[in-house]
């Protein structure tokens, strides 16, 4: 008697590696899935819109976000990177994960990719985009954005914290400093103790910078990530340091 045909077993399935950054298609699909994923927000936007709040971001925070495969923006033929308001919130959902609950950047992919899948929800928190800032800014809008006066602004020029990059303008990343700065005196610091922190903070990123120094000479894209995670680290460790300290 013939035996009856048995059934061909379904192929097994691969997982994927994740690609990281590098594929603009990982794109689709990614949460939060109601806003627009239009590239339409250079970095320096993206720093104005998101520094208000989280006044610690910065431009090698958002490549080492990048380059971990959380924030994946889309590239020009140039090979700028471009946002979208999707890409804006997700950026805030990392940050908000760091400094609220303290979660390793594992944690966070594994949240992403929850979200990503619809396994978890999280409301949007994204505030609605404007233009995009000017090139260069006015010490009245520095102070404005800031939260200063124009002679706060003034003594934080006069202690080396900040300074214009042409007369009476300044890059919108210098806001960044300014609105840490005024949470700093606002909290009853003071503009001399300000101006050590500040230079501590560069010494850091200087330190930083010679560790990425022999990776940059090889070329590759190394060394900006390298750059970013000696960065991230000095700053948890000056973190937990005063948190420890303030908290007993």
């Amino acid at each position: 008697m013939a035996q009856a045909a048995r059934p061909q077993a379904a192929p097994e399935r691969v997982a994927q590696e994740p690609t990281g950054c590098e594929a603009p298609a990982a794109l689709v699909g990614t949460w939060p899935h109601a806003l627009s994923h239009e590239p339409m927000l250079r970095v320096s936007d993206v720093l104005g819109l998101v520094q208000p709040q989280f006044p610690t971001l910065t431009t090698s925070k958002l490549r080492f976000l990048d380059a971990n495969g959380l924030v994946c923006p889309q590239r020009t033929s140039s090979g700028y990177r471009q946002y979208s308001p999707a890409d804006v919130e997700r950026v805030r959902f990392v940050l908000r994960q760091q400094r609220d609950h303290y979660r390793p950047l594992t944690v966070i992919r594994e949240q992403l990719d929850a979200l990503d899948s619809g396994l978890l929800h999280e409301p949007v928190t994204l505030t609605e985009i404007g233009e995009a800032p000017d090139d260069y800014l006015t010490a009245q809008a520095v102070a404005e954005r800031g939260g200063v006066t124009l002679a706060t602004l003034r003594e934080l020029e006069d202690a080396g914290i900040v300074g214009a990059s042409v007369p009476d303008g300044y890059e919108p990343g210098v806001l960044t400093v300014v609105v840490a700065a005024a949470a700093y005196l606002n909290a009853g610091g003071d503009v001399r103790s300000l101006r050590t922190l500040v230079l501590a903070a560069r010494r850091e990123a200087d330190r930083a910078e010679a560790h990425a120094a022999p990776l940059r000479r090889r070329g590759g894209g190394e060394a900006e990530a390298a750059a970013a995670e000696f960065g991230e680290a000095s700053i948890a460790a000056f973190s937990a340091v005063v948190r420890h300290q303030v908290g007993g």
